[in-house]
C-alpha cells in the first residue's frame, strides 16, 4: 500500500508589519515584523532598493517567524525606505516602512571634545579625590578611562559617572597605589578627545603634591 502525504504549501504572509521611525542621530532603531508561510520563508532586508549587508545591520530571525533588523549609532544618511521581503517556493511578500533621522545642530554633527579639564588637585593618602571633565559633542558620546595605558577596571574604591556631559572619576579614599597616569577619553562617530593626568598620592607624613595635567592641544 502506498501512503500519500499531502503537504500544503502557503506563500509568505506578514501578520505584523514593520513601522515607520522618526528618531535622531546617534540613536538606534529596531524594525520588527512577523511572517508566516510554508515552507518557512527566507527573509532579506533592503534600504532604498539596496540589499543591506555589513556589520552595522543586525538581522535576526526567531523560530516563531519574528524578524528584526537593528541599526545602532544612526547617522543622517540612514534615513530612507526600509523593506523586508520574504520568499518561499509558494510566493513572495513584502512590508515597507520609512525612517526619518534629521540632523542635529542645524545639520552640523559636532565631534566629541573636552572643553573643561580636571582641576589641579592636592592628594594625601586617605583623602577623597575627583577627576572631572566637561565635554561636548553630538550623541552618542562614549567614555573610557585608563590607568597607565590600560583600561581602568571596575572597583569599589572609586565611582565612574557620566551625566549631563560631565564625566567624573571619584576616589572615596585614595591610597598610594592609586598613583599613576590617568587618561580620560570621549568619542563619537566623528571625533575623539583625550586628556591625561599624572596623579600622585603621597603618604600621610609627606607634603601635599600638585597633580600635573597633560592635555593635547
Amino acid at each position: 500500500m502506498v501512503v500519500s502525504l499531502d503537504v500544503t504549501e502557503a506563500p509568505p504572509r506578514f501578520v505584523r508589519l514593520i513601522s515607520d521611525y522618526s528618531t535622531f542621530v546617534g540613536a538606534s532603531v529596531c524594525f520588527q515584523c512577523l511572517v508566516t508561510g510554508s515552507p518557512r520563508p527566507s527573509v532579506r532586508w533592503y534600504k532604498d532598493g539596496v540589499l543591506l549587508e555589513g556589520d552595522r545591520y543586525c538581522a535576526q530571525e526567531e523560530q516563531n517567524g519574528l524578524q528584526s533588523l537593528t541599526i545602532e549609532h544612526l547617522i543622517q544618511s540612514d534615513s530612507g525606505q526600509y523593506k523586508c521581503i520574504a520568499t518561499n517556493r509558494a510566493g513572495t511578500a513584502e512590508t515597507c516602512a520609512v525612517a526619518v533621522i534629521p540632523a542635529l545642530f542645524n545639520s552640523v554633527v559636532e565631534p566629541a571634545k573636552i572643553i573643561e579639564k580636571a582641576e589641579i588637585i592636592q592628594v594625601t593618602a586617605g583623602e577623597p579625590a575627583i577627576l572631572e571633565y566637561t565635554v561636548t559633542g553630538t550623541p552618542e558620546l562614549k567614555t573610557k578611562w585608563f590607568k597607565d595605558g590600560k583600561p581602568l577596571p571596575t572597583s569599589k574604591k572609586y565611582r565612574i559617572s557620566f551625566k549631563n556631559n560631565i564625566a567624573q572619576l571619584k576616589f572615596y579614599a585614595t591610597e598610594m597605589q592609586d598613583s599613576g597616569e590617568y587618561t580620560f577619553e570621549i568619542s563619537n562617530d566623528v571625533g575623539i578627545s583625550s586628556c591625561t593626568t599624572s596623579f600622585t598620592v603621597l603618604g600621610q607624613s609627606s607634603r601635599k603634591h600638585t597633580s600635573n595635567i597633560i592635555c593635547p592641544s
